[in-house]
């Protein structure tokens, strides 16, 4: 129907032009005819007749054809009008014959700025596309071959947007390019979710630091570089890891540790390595890796890195938590100290951990490292998963009251279980490698955990008795040892008043003033302070009346041969009746014999220990002896 309605309007207009033809021209004919020439021959008008039919089907045919054009173009127009692309037809000479309004949205500037400015579009693309836009817009004009292209233009209000420009020529009934015809969608959210993906794949998405690949990558190019231009550049690579971190993520959850890193990755973002255009990545938990050109002279790294503590230094204020850390470095430099970055890494790896064993703040690697820096991270790697799978558990060895026979208290002390049950390498063995690798703190943690355990459970079934835990050197030199003592033993609801800590002698030649405050520290919290194999270091007995000890213990060296050996006697003896005069209570170690024990019982010695009463046994065994 409507087709027919259709074709009853072409007809119409037809009709309609023809009419307007004759009325047009037969009048005209009238006069030529009648007046004029005074003729009125039927064959006279054929003519005129035939002239305005053909004139007035010409004309309809040109009205038809204007009105299909107009339709073609409302119809094109509201099409485009209502698009979210932005659509432009232009000149080959750059004359802008149609721009959709859609491009005030996407760019912020109307249509009327493309129609007057030819080849606006140059001015509005983003420098560092230009190139690719100009290669673009000459084939096309040249060409004539359809291309798409993903450009960033600059919008009005200066933000940067990304299109896919579809773009193809227009040619004339000659197949000459007269122009071209665009369509321009903007992909910006598409890009940037692209970028994100592949940002996640190169950064850290916690700190925001790159990551492991892009480190390996960044490395990678670095000595590519240099053996391309064969030029003798340098690098180097510091390999740092935070100390004291496992403890604020034990002590106040993964929360309160994942922000801290985020800060410390702030933080060295602005060291003086960033400044000097290093490469910063966390390379993972709360360890960090450095690359830098800028200087690998010995006095440079060195001042980097004490820059780095100096950041570190101040607390870090986090959930309601003052929190201090600090760091040790290992640094390795290409291309001497290796040339892949798998080799360079290891390597200030292995000379962090050395600096970490000397107590210093970094270290440089040697080639000497390599070997015991091998079996050093195979233990290490060994004691880690000991630790995460709970291996690492506390054993108890009682101390004895040698006048009334009784168990007075234990001293708790680490012991490697394997999974078959067996106990794994010794104390003497693992504990050195703890505290070289910086894993002492997650054993200490452990051990306390544990222990607190134990001890709250024996004080519930109504067991008093004393706690003795070992602290090594690199723990009480910690400046936060104290803070962090107190309270995980609060946490873990044991009483102070029955936890004696025992430090050697060691300890107390490090700083005599800050180890004074430490004790005093603890003691004005409860604690009871040992001084734990006297005798065999370099304390001078200057020391014994400095320190407030509660608690002096003969090493086993005195007891050993204390009856054949005279003046092990006699050393003995000597050790027992000063500690006493200074109000100490004397603890024997390594008593293996009756004989040994009734002679320090005589010599007036307080308590004993050793295998005579007991090797160091778990916590049900220990049940056991208390029971009986």
């Amino acid at each position: 129907m409507e087709k027919l309605v259709q074709q009853i309007y072409s007809v119409e207009q037809y009709v309609k032009f023809v009419f307007w033809a004759f009325v047009l021209i037969l009048p005209f004919s009238y006069l030529q005819f009648h007046i004029v020439q005074s003729s009125s021959r039927l064959v006279d008008w054929a003519i005129p007749t035939v002239v305005a039919l053909i004139f007035g089907l010409g004309m309809g045919f040109l009205s038809r054809r204007s009105d299909v054009h107009k339709k073609e173009h409302a119809i094109f127009k509201a099409v485009v009008d209502f698009s979210l692309e932005f659509t432009f037809v232009r000149s080959v000479e750059g004359k802008y014959e149609f721009v959709s309004p859609a491009v005030k949205d996407l760019t912020g500037y109307s249509p009327e700025d493309f129609y007057n400015t030819p080849n606006f579009m140059d001015a509005i693309v983003h420098p560092e596309d230009g190139c690719d836009w100009s290669s673009h817009v000459h084939n096309v004009n040249e060409n004539g071959k359809p291309e798409k292209v993903e450009l960033r233009i600059i919008t009005k209000r200066g933000e940067i947007r990304w299109l896919e420009h579809l773009c193809g020529p227009i040619h004339n009934s000659s197949g000459e390019i007269i122009g071209v015809r665009s369509t321009n969608i903007d992909i910006t959210e598409r890009k940037l979710s692209a970028q994100k993906v592949e940002r996640l794949g190169l950064y850290d998405p916690l700190t925001d630091l790159p990551n492991r690949r892009y480190l390996n990558d960044y490395m990678s190019q670095l000595i590519i570089k240099s053996e391309q231009r064969d030029s003798g550049e340098r690098f180097a690579v510091f390999f740092v890891d935070l100390n004291r971190f496992k403890y604020v993520n034990d002590a106040h959850g993964h929360s309160v540790g994942d922000q801290l890193l985020k800060e410390v990755a702030q933080r060295f973002k602005t060291s003086c390595l960033e400044s000097k255009k290093a490469m910063i990545a966390r390379f993972g938990g709360d360890e960090f890796v450095f690359v830098t050109k800028y200087s690998v002279e010995t006095e440079s790294i060195q001042d980097c890195v004490a820059q780095i503590n100096l950041l570190l230094e101040a607390p870090f204020r986090i959930q309601g938590y003052k929190l201090s850390i600090g760091a040790t470095a290992g640094v390795a430099v290409y291309p001497q100290d290796g040339l892949t970055p798998e080799v360079l890494i290891k390597n200030a790896d292995a000379a962090m951990y050395k600096a970490k064993s000397q107590g210093l703040s970094m270290a440089f690697f040697s080639h000497e490292m390599t070997e015991h820096a091998t079996e050093m991270v195979d233990l290490q790697s060994r004691l880690r998963g000991a630790l995460n799978r709970g291996l690492i558990k506390p054993f108890y060895q009682p101390l004895i009251d040698l006048k009334t026979g009784k168990t007075m208290g234990v001293e708790v002390l680490a012991r490697w279980v394997t999974d078959d049950g067996s106990i794994g390498p010794s104390p003497a063995v693992f504990i050195p490698v703890s505290e070289e690798t910086g894993l002492i703190w997650a054993l200490s943690e452990a051990m306390i955990a544990q222990a607190g355990h134990d001890i709250v459970g024996w004080q519930k079934e109504g067991v008093q008795m004393k706690y003795s835990i070992n602290v090594s050197a690199r723990q009480f030199a910690d400046d936060n040892f104290c803070t962090q003592a107190i309270e995980q033993f609060e946490r873990l609801g044991v009483d102070p008043k029955t936890v004696q800590i025992e430090l050697t002698e060691s300890v107390l030649l490090n700083n005599t003033e800050r180890s004074l405050q430490k004790i005093q520290e603890l003691k004005a919290r409860g604690f009871l302070i040992a001084l734990d194999d006297f005798g065999t270091g370099f304390a001078s007995l200057h020391y014994l009346t400095l320190f407030p000890f509660d608690t002096l213990k003969v090493d086993r060296a005195f007891v050993t041969n204390i009856i054949e050996d005279k003046r092990q006697f006699a050393i003995a003896k000597s050790i027992i009746n000063l500690a006493h005069d200074l109000d100490l209570v004397v603890v024997a170690e390594g008593i293996e014999t009756e004989e040994q024990r009734q002679v320090l019982f005589d010599l007036g010695c307080d308590i004993g220990q050793g295998y005579l009463f007991s090797r160091p046994v778990a916590p049900s065994f220990l049940s056991g002896l208390l029971v009986a």
